[in-house]
């Protein structure tokens, strides 16, 4: 009889803390290594600068009645700069919390929570779709800081963040998909508008060689600008599926399928990261 009790009550500890067992004790590496490139991916912020300038690079080859126009833009960019930046910030930081909690560490932010705190009060995004999800990843980093969240907290974190997450990084993806490419598109004429009329009205043979190296040199800056946002796109759309593969996985984070997937995203992550960094 108490053998058989013994048994019992190892068996009830054991479906007590099975639940517990599938995170606790699984190597969760794949997902540190998946959020690490992405948190690294999105801390890149060449481009936004890229498109922030695009107006002002415009303006040497677009005629007298467009400057003005060019200049609102410019204006607008300027303040459109700070929101990309912070959307970029929450999904750097959201990756980072996600690796410490998947190592167990403690999650520590550096200032970067202080300005998604302030952007939430300040309701930076005020009349952008995603004003609601940035409130709410911020505010749930917040927690996970406070709080002191580990390991076992991970699940959590994935099923509070994914659809609020989503939401970000598709107002990144529009923004990379089709307002970075429609500015290339417009210097791309504007420059080669700019460069034809001079070639044409010109009969100094070395002036228009000159011009037309020019012509070439300039454009071949423009081309490496749409592969570097052609990769940046497929960057965001990497780290999109990698938490989505996360989400429907969330209560078999060390299940083999997934370790398989989140490495491959790692890598393809990282050849895409670093070829933005070459170009």
């Amino acid at each position: 009889m108490r053998n058989r009790l013994n048994a019992v009550r190892v068996l009830t500890s054991v479906l007590i803390l099975f639940p517990l067992l599938g995170t606790g004790c699984a190597d969760l590496s794949a997902i540190q290594e998946f959020a690490s490139i992405s948190a690294r991916s999105a801390e890149y912020t060449g481009l936004v600068d890229q498109y922030v300038g695009s107006p002002a690079r415009q303006k040497r080859f677009q005629p007298p009645d467009q400057q003005e126009q060019l200049d609102q833009t410019t204006r607008l960019r300027a303040a459109q700069r700070e929101r990309l930046l912070l959307r970029l910030r929450v999904v750097a930081e959201y990756m980072n919390a996600l690796g410490q909690l998947a190592a167990d560490d403690v999650v520590d932010f550096d200032k970067g929570i202080g300005e998604l705190k302030e952007a939430v009060v300040e309701n930076k995004f005020a009349g952008e779709k995603d004003a609601g999800a940035f409130s709410s990843v911020s505010n749930v980093l917040v927690r996970v800081s406070t709080d002191g969240w580990r390991k076992k907290e991970l699940k959590n974190l994935i099923a509070e963040s994914n659809g609020p997450f989503q939401e970000i990084v598709g107002a990144l993806q529009i923004i990379v998909q089709q307002d970075f490419p429609r500015d290339i598109a417009n210097e791309e004429e504007a420059m080669t508008k700019y460069y034809q009329t001079l070639i044409h009205s010109s009969s100094d043979r070395a002036g228009i060689a000159a011009l037309a190296e020019w012509e070439e040199t300039r454009m071949a800056e423009a081309a490496v600008r749409a592969r570097s946002d052609s990769c940046y796109s497929q960057v965001l759309s990497k780290i999109s599926s990698g938490h989505q593969q996360l989400f429907e996985k969330r209560d078999d984070l060390g299940s083999q399928e997934l370790v398989r997937q989140l490495t491959q995203y790692a890598s393809e992550l990282r050849n895409l990261f670093n070829s933005i960094k070459s170009l």
